[in-house]
């Protein structure tokens, strides 16, 4: 079943709003709640906790990023690195928000940034695939258009 996006938005292309999409996730992680305290990072489960959440936080401002250049280099394999952190983040995203209620006491500010930035990261990472497989027929579409040499006896010909 083929049924993906052929614009963001309605009335932008895939490419602008993968950039915007890197943009605004960039800004909600930089929105993210900072580090509790200066506690020791292995010594409790609240630790340790931080310690996860900051590294998967890091993985998807890194794969924002990639998307964002991906976006002008128009480079597949950069999108992918993207689709796959933000899987992740996605994936773990409800766990830390229980995290955040739980052992944190994370006020509704917090609470909502999380949930909007959960439900904006699932509708751009369904942009930022569809733009994936665009670039991935671009390529395919730029090979076919690629002449091919052959060797016949000792001329070469173009077929």
């Amino acid at each position: 079943m083929r049924c993906r996006l052929k614009k963001c938005c309605f009335m932008i292309s895939l490419r602008v709003g993968c950039m915007i999409s890197a943009l605004i996730l960039v800004f909600f992680e930089l929105l993210a709640v900072p580090l509790r305290s200066g506690e020791p990072c292995c010594d409790s489960f609240e630790g340790i906790l931080v310690v996860v959440y900051r590294v998967i936080e890091i993985m998807h401002f890194v794969g924002c990023l990639m998307l964002f250049v991906a976006s002008f280099l128009k480079t597949s394999a950069l999108v992918f690195i993207f689709l796959v952190m933000s899987c992740i983040h996605i994936l773990l995203s409800p766990a830390f928000l229980v995290a955040e209620i739980m052992v944190w006491n994370a006020d509704i500010i917090d609470i909502v940034l999380t949930i909007c930035g959960l439900l904006i990261s699932i509708y751009f990472w369904i942009v930022a695939y569809a733009f994936y497989h665009k670039c991935k027929e671009e390529i395919v579409a730029d090979v076919n258009l690629v002449p091919t040499f052959r060797k016949k006896g000792s001329i070469i010909s173009i077929v």
